[in-house]
């Protein structure tokens, strides 16, 4: 699968970010998905290096190409982008998945993502919640 992955990013320390980022598109690429970010596809690790609404404008682009968001929550904190990313992809009828860290507690975006009717459609969870990035990466090989 062709995954989209969603993260916050205002406020967070770039070098850390990117070796996250990282982490988990590897642990998903060796599961034979292909991870698309904003940030590295788009941005080059550089997110000063275009207008933030020409950044947006090739996301909006990309999307199309993807098979699902997995939107990663691993502080409480529910950002708008990642809400923009897991909204698009409910209304292109595509399956959103919320990746939790189990020391996170937000309701009402859970609640949000449980009713994406791609995900019932296409049997995928919408919530995993997770202590480290390989068991997202597990939890994704039975798609």
């Amino acid at each position: 699968m062709r995954i989209w992955l969603a993260y916050k990013f205002r406020g967070a320390n770039l070098t850390d970010l990117k070796t996250q980022l990282e982490e988990i598109a590897a642990l998903l690429q060796a599961s034979g998905h292909q991870v698309i970010t904003m940030l590295c596809d788009i941005q080059n690790w550089n997110p000063d290096s275009m207008p933030k609404i020409e950044a947006v404008r090739k996301a909006y682009a990309l999307y199309g190409t993807c098979d699902l968001a997995l939107c990663i929550y691993s502080f409480n904190d529910p950002s708008e982008g990642r809400g923009w990313d897991a909204g698009y992809f409910a209304g292109m009828g595509k399956p959103t998945i919320m990746a939790v860290h189990n020391s996170v507690s937000i309701p009402y975006t859970e609640a949000l993502f449980l009713e994406n009717p791609a995900n019932k459609k296409n049997n995928i969870p919408a919530i995993i919640r997770y202590a480290d990035f390989s068991e997202i990466a597990d939890a994704l090989k039975k798609l």
